[in-house]
């Protein structure tokens, strides 16, 4: 029961009465025809009007008429065409298939499904009490052929499994009358002949997606209104109405116009379906382009305006709400199709001279099998075949050998050449984390790999640090490009150094490749995974992408909705709730993790043993939800002989060995590397360049260090050809002070 949000008066369902709906018309100076008395506003108030069963089903309203409500919009082909001509989607013969969805194949002069009983206006329970049982047992055999009960693959197949077919070329412009497609009908007909002996993959995805198409139809659209909320659909249509990108999306998720509880509303969620498949470039629909297809489809009226008034003053929600919204709109169609159920039972039971060829049986049957629909849609994940899968590998296969072979799988982070090659770039729904002691530069690594992504695929990259600001991390993103130091950054003079000047302008120069696609986010206790998530959906939205890419630094910092007094059990739900986020998203999400006291130790021992993902602070368990595990470590040996090396060559040059810059050896080691690539290396050596925050990519480590020597010397000499090694001059009074102690106190 619900009220009317005018008189307040006691209604069954809806949003206002007949009575003021009626009141509304004739102030607007629209006065509403005779077949439709008692409807108005966004309620069938008729339905309180008789009992159940006092009237049996009105001769004008065939059993399956109600089924063209599942239609969502005029411009698919999948849904069942709001024609009630069901027998001839039985298809004995190709002919009658053609000619029957021609008026849903034509979208502009076609108008959308519209109910039977919201067209009257006076239509009881028992005109929708049963659409799907009151044809007897044969009846309901014709019935549970047609879309989505049955699985007719068979009438899409002659017009749709071959696209290149010449025949339905004209498929799309073809008028609205049934009359002029019989031409066409010989060519289909020759197609189902010749499809059986050449099955394409991209044929057999389509039909698998009207299939689904028209069960998802089934399951959420019923005769039934009501149940709905006014301001959660114009919200809706808001959003879908200003941003194509919400739209696509929601209609993803399953947004149909099943899905909304009125007339009006479905009406206009199909018109702006329709513009936006005439229009697709346009990012926004107005209140006058929507108004002017309305009277094109005969659709406009007072409460249409109404309706069309508050969906243009209201502010469209972000991308994370619309699919919130959706979600309990979804709970909201499956209550009206219980009620269906709940009045197809009180029919057969108070009219069973209606239902005489109808036994019991059959009925309990199709009854069973709504209930079962209504709670399978409300389960979140999907149960499918291999074989489902199967059609996209089988299409991608097909793609390749036109195309050609892919050389990553992921997002490339070029120039990390090897790296890049050992995990096939990052990975959509794949998860990666990398661990290391302090000082090992885990965070400059991931701003590395993070502004790579960002440049090379343009596509949006968000990175939450919870222990930096935002600043701090954009002054070390200007020293790693410049390759200044970010304390010279802050403190000097830049643009009186003109060597210093040139290197500001390079790195600026760097940067403007991927500052309009990268965020940081000074992340806080309030930025959870949930968040996190809100995030994510609202800038895919900003950039009309479903491609993007989250950088968390670092996950023992993340907070959680409830607090946990032991740390291994925290970054275990973190660690999930990011793998599920990150399926949720198919998008690849890369997480850095600190080291243990234990695993610290072990690093900053030169000697054999290495720290592992068991060494993670909190939890080793982490390393079971990621699927590439990389380890940071120092190369002692190498770094020791680099240091070496690196003095021999000041004092050749002349140059103060005192000060030698600071560079050490890292070892980059891949633990784990889900469906890795044949033939790649485990482990990956880089340099990094503490005091300007760079990595430079070395290549592989191998196990025999015979040529350590010989490999770091050509090393050093390269580094100082391409001015990345720069000595500092010997002091002056060099000679003076040699072999003497000076102390110098200042201050004090």
């Amino acid at each position: 029961m619900a009220n009317c949000n005018i008189c307040n008066k006691e209604i069954q369902e809806g949003y206002i009465c007949a009575e003021c709906a009626r009141a509304q018309r004739a102030q607007s100076g629209q006065g509403q025809p005779a077949p439709r008395p008692a409807g108005g506003g966004f309620s069938l108030n008729s339905l309180t009007k008789a009992p159940l069963s006092s009237q049996p089903p009105a001769p004008h309203t065939p059993p399956q008429a109600p089924q063209g409500l599942a239609q969502p919009r005029p411009s698919s082909v999948s849904p069942t065409p709001p024609q009630p001509t069901s027998p001839s989607f039985a298809r004995p013969v190709p002919p009658p298939p053609l000619q029957t969805p021609s008026p849903a194949i034509s979208r502009p002069p076609q108008p959308p499904a519209i109910p039977d009983n919201e067209e009257t206006g006076e239509a009881t329970p028992a005109d929708i009490s049963y659409p799907d049982y009151d044809s007897g047992h044969a009846g309901i055999q014709a019935q549970q052929s047609q879309p989505p009960v049955a699985r007719p693959v068979t009438p899409a197949a002659p017009t749709f499994s071959q696209p290149a077919a010449p025949a339905q070329t004209p498929l799309p412009n073809r008028p609205a009358a049934a009359s002029p497609v019989a031409p066409p009908t010989a060519p289909p007909a020759r197609n189902v002949a010749a499809a059986p002996p050449k099955p394409v993959a991209p044929s057999l995805n389509q039909e698998f997606n009207e299939e689904q198409t028209k069960l998802q139809n089934e399951i959420f659209t019923s005769s039934v209104t009501g149940y709905g909320d006014e301001e959660l659909e114009i919200a809706i249509l808001a959003g879908v109405m200003k941003d194509s990108f919400v739209l696509e999306s929601l209609k993803g998720k399953g947004l149909i116009a099943g899905l909304f509880s009125t007339r009006i509303s479905r009406s206009i969620y199909q018109c702006i379906l329709s513009l936006r498949d005439d229009s697709p470039e346009l990012s926004g629909l107005d209140k006058i382009v929507l108004k002017n297809k309305l009277r094109q489809m005969n659709l406009y009226d007072a409460s249409v305006q109404n309706l069309i008034d508050k969906i243009v003053t209201e502010i469209p929600p972000a991308l994370d709400q619309a699919l919130h919204y959706l979600e309990l709109m979804k709970e909201q169609a499956l209550k009206r199709k219980l009620k269906e159920v709940a009045q197809s039972i009180h029919g057969y039971i108070e009219s069973p001279a209606q239902k005489e060829n109808l036994n019991l049986e059959t009925f309990t049957n199709k009854v069973i099998q709504d209930v079962r629909n209504i709670q399978k849609a409300r389960t979140t994940k999907r149960i499918n075949l291999v074989k489902e899968e199967m059609r996209d590998i089988i299409e991608d296969i097909d793609n390749r050998e036109k195309t050609g072979e892919i050389e990553i799988i992921g997002y490339s982070c070029e120039p990390m050449h090897y790296l890049n090659t050992a995990i096939s770039g990052f990975r959509k729904g794949f998860m990666y984390a990398i661990a290391g002691a302090p000082r090992r530069g885990k965070t400059t690594f991931t701003l590395e790999l993070a502004t790579r992504v960002a440049t090379l695929n343009k596509i949006p990259v968000l990175f939450f640090t919870y222990e930096q600001t935002k600043k701090n991390l954009t002054y070390r993103l200007l020293a790693k490009e410049s390759r200044l130091n970010p304390d010279a950054l802050q403190r000097k003079k830049i643009r009186s150094d003109m060597i210093v000047d040139a290197k500001f302008t390079g790195g600026w120069k760097k940067m403007q490749e991927y500052m309009d696609n990268f965020y940081i986010i000074e992340a806080t206790k309030e930025d959870t995974v949930d968040r996190i998530r809100s995030y994510a959906y609202n800038v895919m939205q900003d950039f009309n992408t479903e491609n993007i890419m989250i950088f968390i630094d670092y996950i023992q910092k993340m907070p959680l909705s409830r607090n946990y007094m032991d740390e291994k059990f925290k970054v275990e739900e973190i660690s999930t709730e990011l793998k599920g986020l990150c399926i949720e998203l198919n998008n690849p999400i890369m997480t850095i993790s600190s080291l243990s006291k234990e695993g610290c130790m072990i690093d900053a021992t030169p000697d054999a043993d290495r720290p592992t993902m068991y060494h993670c602070k909190g939890s080793g368990d982490l390393e079971y939800d990621l699927d590439c595990a990389m380890i940071q470590a120092k190369d002692w040996g190498d770094t020791r002989e680099l240091f070496q090396q690196l003095q021999h060559k000041a004092e050749e040059m002349g140059k103060d060995t005192t000060r030698i810059p600071k560079v050490d050896v890292v070892n980059l080691y891949l633990d784990k590397n889900r469906d890795a690539p044949e033939g790649i290396f485990s482990t990956i050596q880089y340099l990094f360049f503490i005091e300007d925050n760079k990595f430079i990519e070395l290549g592989p480590k191998f196990d025999d260090d015979r040529y350590r020597f010989s490999k770091i010397e050509e090393l050093v000499d390269k580094l100082i050809e391409q001015n990345f090694i720069i000595f500092y001059d010997r002091p002056r009074d060099t000679g003076y002070n040699k072999g003497r102690v000076s102390i110098k106190l200042k201050n004090f």
